[in-house]
C-alpha cells in the first residue's frame, strides 16, 4: 500500500483520493468566524487527481510543530501543497523538526514569491533553512514561475523547476482545447477579490478601482453570474436569509461605493453562488460560463483547465508570473485604462495559449517523474520548454480619446473626494488632539 503524506493540503479528501472538498456542515457559523481560500482547495484538489496513492495524511503548517500530529508510520513521499511561502513576511521554521524528521523525499508542488511587484526578497531565516532542508531532500522543487526561481536562486537553491501551479492541469491531460466565444453575446464568471493591498497589490487604489469598473460592467449582462471564493461577507450573502442577507449584500455594494447601482446589486442578490465541492464548482463553471474574468486566481483557473477562456487582471507578482508562463490574456492594472468587456474579448489573443500550455504540462511531468512520485498523468505530446515565457500576453483595448476622458474625470472626483475625507479626519484628529491638551481637560481627567 502506497502511501502520501502531505503538508498544508488544507482539506477533506474524498473516498479514493481524486478530490477534495471543504467539511462544511454549517456555513453561517463557519463563514461567521472568518473566510476560506478555496482556490487553495482546488490546488490541493488538482494535486490529489494527479497523484496515485492508497492513503493520504495532512498536516497544516499551522499545526505542525504539534508532535501529536506527526505520522507514526513512514510514508512513501511527502508532498508540500504550492502556495505563497515565499514571502518576506511568512515564517516556516516552525516545520524545521517534522522536516528533519519524515522519511522520504519531500517535494513543493507549485511553491510562489509572493510580492506586490518584482523586487529582492529579505526570506526570513526560519524558511531559509526549511527550504534548504527540503532541497536536500528532493531531486527538484517545483515553482510556479521565473520570478519565484530567482527567488530561489538568490538562496542558493539551484535544483528548480518551473511547473507553474498544479491547478492547471486538473484535467490530467497533455493539452487542452480554448473555447470560441462571442464578445457580445458571451456569458461571463467573476470572481471579486478583497485582499488588494500591501504584498497583493503594486498599487492598491488602481487595483481595486479597477475591480469596481469591471464589477459594474460584468453586472450589466444579466446572464452573467458571480462565484464567491470563499469571501466572508459574499458567501454569508447566500446563506442568509431576510433583514441579515440585505445586510451583507449592502456591505458589499458600500466596500466597492455601489450602494445605489441597482444592477450590481441584483448581480449579487440573484446570481453569486459558492462552492465547496470543487468538482462541483467546476461542473457549473462549465455549464454557465463562457468566459471567465476576475481578481481571483483560481477563480479563472477553474475553468482553464476546461478550455474555458480567461482573461486576467494581473496586480501582484503571483498573478504576473502565472499568467505570463501559461501566456494567457491580462490586462495590466497599471495600466489603469478604462474597462470595455467587449474590446477586451475582442482583442485577447488566445492564440498561444494552447500550445504554451502542452510544453508547461510536459515540464509537470518530467518533475513528478523525476521526484519519484506516483503519478497517472498521461504521456507529453510535447518536449518540456528550452525556457518559461517572460514577456506577457497583455490584452489592448485602444480606447477612444472621449473613453479615456470620461474614466479620468470620474476617477479624479472620486480621489478628490477621498482627499476631502482625509482632510476632515485629520482636521477632527487635531481638534480633538487639542481638547486633550487643554487644561480644562487636564483638570478633569486630575479629579
Amino acid at each position: 500500500m502506497k502511501k502520501l503524506f502531505v503538508l498544508n493540503g488544507g482539506a477533506a479528501v474524498k473516498p479514493g483520493n481524486k478530490s477534495a472538498f471543504l467539511k462544511i456542515d454549517d456555513p453561517l457559523s463557519t463563514f461567521a468566524r472568518g473566510g476560506i481560500n478555496t482556490g487553495d482547495v482546488l490546488v490541493y484538489d488538482a494535486m490529489l487527481k494527479a497523484l496515485a496513492y492508497d492513503e493520504v495524511r495532512n498536516v497544516q503548517f499551522a499545526h505542525a510543530g504539534d508532535e501529536k500530529l506527526w505520522p507514526q508510520d513512514d510514508y512513501d513521499a511527502t508532498v508540500i501543497r504550492g502556495s505563497n511561502y515565499l514571502t518576506e513576511t511568512v515564517d516556516i521554521g516552525n516545520v524545521i523538526p517534522l522536516l528533519k524528521k519524515l522519511k522520504g523525499p519531500i517535494v513543493p508542488v507549485g511553491v510562489g514569491a509572493q510580492a506586490a511587484k518584482y523586487k529582492k526578497l529579505e526570506i526570513p531565516k526560519g524558511s531559509v533553512e526549511a527550504w534548504k532542508i527540503i532541497a536536500d531532500k528532493c531531486e527538484t522543487i517545483g515553482v510556479r514561475g521565473v520570478y519565484s526561481a530567482e527567488v530561489f536562486n538568490d538562496l542558493g537553491i539551484k535544483n528548480i523547476r518551473i511547473i507553474g501551479c498544479p491547478s492547471f492541469y486538473r484535467n490530467l491531460r497533455p493539452s487542452i482545447e480554448i473555447k470560441p466565444f462571442d464578445p457580445e453575446t458571451a456569458r461571463v464568471g467573476l470572481t471579486l477579490n478583497k485582499y488588494l493591498s500591501a504584498d497583493y497589490a503594486s498599487n492598491a487604489t488602481k487595483t481595486n478601482r479597477m475591480q469596481r469598473a469591471l464589477i459594474q460592467a460584468v453586472a450589466k449582462r444579466s446572464s452573467n453570474r458571480l462565484y464567491s471564493q470563499g469571501e466572508r461577507e459574499e458567501t454569508l450573502a447566500i446563506y442568509e436569509t431576510g433583514e441579515a442577507r440585505q445586510a451583507h449584500i449592502q456591505s458589499i455594494l458600500g466596500k466597492y461605493g455601489l450602494e445605489n447601482d441597482k444592477d450590481v446589486e441584483a448581480l449579487i442578490s440573484d446570481r453569486m453562488t459558492a462552492f465547496f465541492d470543487v468538482d462541483e464548482w467546476a461542473a457549473d463553471a462549465k455549464k454557465n460560463v463562457d468566459v471567465l474574468v476576475g481578481f481571483r486566481l483560481h477563480g479563472n483557473v477553474i475553468g482553464l483547465h476546461q478550455g474555458i477562456p480567461a482573461v486576467f487582471f494581473t496586480y501582484d507578482s503571483r498573478i504576473r508570473e502565472l499568467s505570463t508562463l501559461f501566456a494567457i490574456p491580462s490586462v495590466e492594472v497599471e495600466d489603469y485604462m478604462p474597462i470595455n468587456l467587449e474590446k477586451i474579448f475582442e482583442n485577447a489573443d488566445f492564440s498561444k495559449v494552447q500550445h504554451v500550455y502542452r510544453l508547461n504540462y510536459a515540464e509537470y511531468h518530467r518533475f513528478l517523474t523525476e521526484n519519484g512520485l506516483n503519478h497517472v498523468l498521461a504521456k507529453p505530446v510535447a518536449s518540456p520548454p528550452d525556457a518559461a515565457l517572460v514577456k506577457p500576453n497583455l490584452v489592448h483595448t485602444d480606447p477612444t480619446v472621449e473613453e479615456v476622458t470620461d474614466w479620468y474625470r470620474d476617477e479624479v472626483n472620486y480621489m478628490t473626494g477621498e482627499i476631502e475625507t482625509l482632510r476632515n479626519r485629520a482636521w477632527n484628529l487635531e481638534l480633538k488632539v487639542r481638547d486633550l491638551k487643554s487644561p480644562d481637560a487636564k483638570t478633569k481627567l486630575a479629579s
